[in-house]
């Protein structure tokens, strides 16, 4: 008869640290989302990320935060496996500042992404990342649906 112990004690990692690490990753890119996305701390980036892309991530990060400067992400669900997270996030601010050239609409915008990243002795290694680019280009009046129907 199988019981917990009996198919703990067979498995060839110890399932305890295995689990403890996926904590430990989702804590991170938790941590990620407060002190960067809401705290609007880009200076933090330095410590949970590394690689490439860095530098114009923090140049969008400033750039967007100017023009949202009240900019929250919740967290809708979060999602890890081996050196894996995936987090959906949904984010919310007012468009008080200039935003790819357009003046402010003081418009409450709503936009959604879902990120994955891969984690590597607790840092950030790779992120990649789909953000509904489109419906927040229309709710800043970058884009109507009319003009995308034309083209």
């Amino acid at each position: 008869m199988y019981t917990l112990r009996n198919i703990r004690d067979k498995l060839p990692l110890d399932i305890d640290v295995f689990h403890m690490s996926l904590s430990t990753n989702k804590a991170l890119v938790k941590s990620f989302v407060e002190e960067v996305f809401n705290n609007h701390d880009i200076s933090a980036i330095e410590k949970y990320l590394v690689g490439q892309g860095k530098e114009g991530f923090k140049q969008f990060l400033s750039k967007f935060f100017t023009a949202f400067p009240d900019v929250h992400a919740d967290i809708e669900h979060i999602v890890a496996e081996d050196s894996l997270v995936v987090v959906f996030l949904n984010f919310t601010g007012t468009h008080t500042g200039v935003f790819q050239g357009r003046p402010p609409t003081n418009k409450t915008v709503n936009t959604r992404s879902a990120d994955l990243y891969k984690i590597e002795n607790e840092i950030i290694v790779e992120h990649w990342d789909v953000v509904d680019q489109l419906d927040l280009l229309q709710q800043t009046g970058e884009i109507t649906f009319k003009q995308a129907n034309q083209e």
